[in-house]
Order: C-alpha cells, then sequence, then structure tokens
C-alpha cells in the first residue's frame, strides 16, 4: 500500500539509442510539497521529469504515486498530474481567459458553470485576472510561465512537475513565480527540475542532487548546509594564481570579482592564513557534491528525517 502524498521512484534507468545513459538506477522518495531536482544541463533532469510525465517509459524501474503505478497507469496518473515544460507553445491570438477555458474543456471539466469558476479562480491565482482578455502573443516571458501554471494546476493535481520554470526570466518575474509556486506545495507533491541553486534554495523543503543520470545526493537543504559548518573556506586571488592553489587544496567553485578570483574550498582544517571561514551555503553544498569532495553517507536522506 503506498502512501497517498508519497511519490516512490525505485531504480529507474533510461538509455537512448545513441548510447547516451541518461538515467542511471534512479531512486528517490519524495513527500508531498515542494522538491528540488537540481543539477547542470544534460543532468538527466528532463528525462526524469519527461518519464514522471508519462511522456516517456523508462527502459527498467518502477514508479508509484501513492496506489498509481506510473509507468503502466499512464491514464490514471494524467487524471492528477500536472505538467509545466522547459519550453510549450501557446496559441498568440488567443486571450489567456479563452485558451484556459479550452484547456479545461479538454480536462473534463463539462460544466460551465464551473469551468467558469475554475478558471477565474487560476487566473485570479496566478495574477494574470486584470491581463486576461489580452492576447497570450504579447505577454511577457513570466506572464507566460503564470499562464502554463494555470494550464498545470487544471483539475487540482496530485503531482505537479515544473521543469527549468525561471531560465530567462528577469528577476522581478522571477520572484513573482517563485512566490506562487510556494503556495502550491501544500496539498500536492510538486517538482522543480532547476539548474538554478537559488531556485531550491528559496523554496524547497527536501532536495536532490543529480548528475550524470545519477543521484549523487538526497537530503534536507538546511541539514546539508548545516553539515558544512566550518568546512567551507574564502581567499581572493590573482587569476594566474588559481592552478597552484587547486593543487593544493580542495577547489568547489570559483567566481570573478572585480578582476581578481574568489576561491571557496573544503577543508575540515585551517586551510592557512590567506583563507577566511564562512558560512556555508546551498551552493557550497551543491558544488561539494558536484566535485566529489562531499557524498551522500555524510548527509542524512531527506526521506528520513522528520523537522
Amino acid at each position: 500500500m503506498g502512501a497517498p502524498d508519497l511519490l516512490s521512484i525505485r531504480n529507474v534507468s533510461k538509455a537512448y539509442p545513441n548510447g547516451v545513459k541518461a538515467l542511471q538506477n534512479v531512486s528517490l522518495k519524495i513527500p508531498k510539497g515542494m522538491f528540488g531536482l537540481l543539477g547542470p544541463n544534460g543532468a538527466g533532469k528532463s528525462t526524469l521529469m519527461r518519464i514522471l510525465a508519462t511522456l516517456q517509459t523508462p527502459d527498467e524501474g518502477q514508479i508509484h504515486l501513492g496506489e498509481i503505478d506510473v509507468v503502466n497507469q499512464k491514464d490514471e496518473l494524467r487524471k492528477t498530474l500536472g505538467y509545466l515544460p522547459q519550453e510549450f507553445g501557446v496559441y498568440r491570438n488567443a486571450s489567456a481567459e479563452s485558451l484556459l477555458n479550452h484547456f479545461a474543456i479538454l480536462k473534463g471539466i463539462t460544466s460551465k458553470s464551473i469551468r467558469k469558476e475554475v478558471v477565474h479562480g487560476l487566473l485570479q491565482q496566478t495574477n494574470l485576472w486584470e491581463v486576461r482578455k489580452q492576447k497570450l502573443g504579447g505577454y511577457s516571458g513570466g506572464m507566460r510561465q503564470r499562464f502554463g501554471v494555470a494550464v498545470a494546476l487544471l483539475g487540482n493535481p496530485k503531482l505537479l512537475i515544473v521543469d527549468e520554470p525561471t531560465a530567462g526570466l528577469d528577476p522581478a518575474e522571477r520572484v513573482r513565480f517563485l512566490n506562487l509556486l510556494s503556495e502550491l506545495g501544500e496539498n500536492s507533491v510538486v517538482i522543480l527540475s532547476t539548474h538554478i541553486v537559488e531556485d531550491v534554495s528559496e523554496l524547497c523543503t527536501n532536495m536532490a542532487i543529480i548528475n550524470k543520470g545519477q543521484i549523487l545526493l538526497e537530503a534536507v537543504p538546511l541539514l546539508a548546509i548545516d553539515n558544512l559548518k566550518g568546512r567551507i573556506w574564502r581567499r581572493v586571488i590573482a587569476k594566474g594564481k588559481l592552478p597552484e592553489v587547486a593543487q593544493e587544496h580542495k577547489v568547489i567553485s570559483t567566481k570573478m570579482l572585480g578582476g581578481h578570483t574568489v576561491v571557496h574550498v573544503y577543508s575540515k582544517e585551517d586551510p592557512g592564513s590567506e583563507f577566511e571561514q564562512v558560512a556555508p551555503d546551498l551552493e557550497d553544498v551543491y558544488f561539494c557534491t558536484m566535485t566529489g569532495h562531499y557524498t551522500q553517507h555524510q548527509y542524512q536522506p531527506a526521506k528520513e528525517v522528520v523537522l
């Protein structure tokens, strides 16, 4: 018996005809709420999202949303699925209100009065009510993304998937969009697939890091950050000194600042007077994990944590 609010992914693998192993033995337990799937472009995030959205079938593995077998009961899953892909098309000459009404009909909301109530409610929830009569072709990127969420929310889905939703948004639109997403995790499993660390840091109570088709880390962000306390050190160097520093220390990330290079290194002990200790953040967790300096067993996995 599967828990009704739990998405269970067990040993899922997917390879493409060109030989690329997009997913390798992926297992996750994702509870209700906001879950961040973080990884670089090409890590396997979109493949996993398409499999969860029933658009692709895994070569191996099992996936359950409560009692629903996602692989073998695709139609059942689709009844309770909301999916906002990385790129989606809209009819540019249609208004948000008319197109959302059309999608509501396709979703099976046949009663005109109920449909009107649902459409108006979603337009207000996504802050599009004032522009509901405007053509979608005139919408900004952030407005189109919010319209995509409105479409994804039709039918009160128990599983909501959003794939790279803030890529290309300006800072103000990104904030508005993240605020909207943060309201949605109360009643559903919401998976945010992204390569932007800040999106996960600001929104998600649970997360996983994926690279080259494998899960490197599954954790509660706050606990993962806490486990790095006292181990992240910072130093500003001339760009030419980076190879020397990298040879002597475990460099996890570098940034340019005013023509100089800011280096973050991982060390359990003081690496020297030229370094200052800094409070870790989720970006440090990400880069420590990606560079192999911090591994899964050093974290307590999200599914075992009760906050």
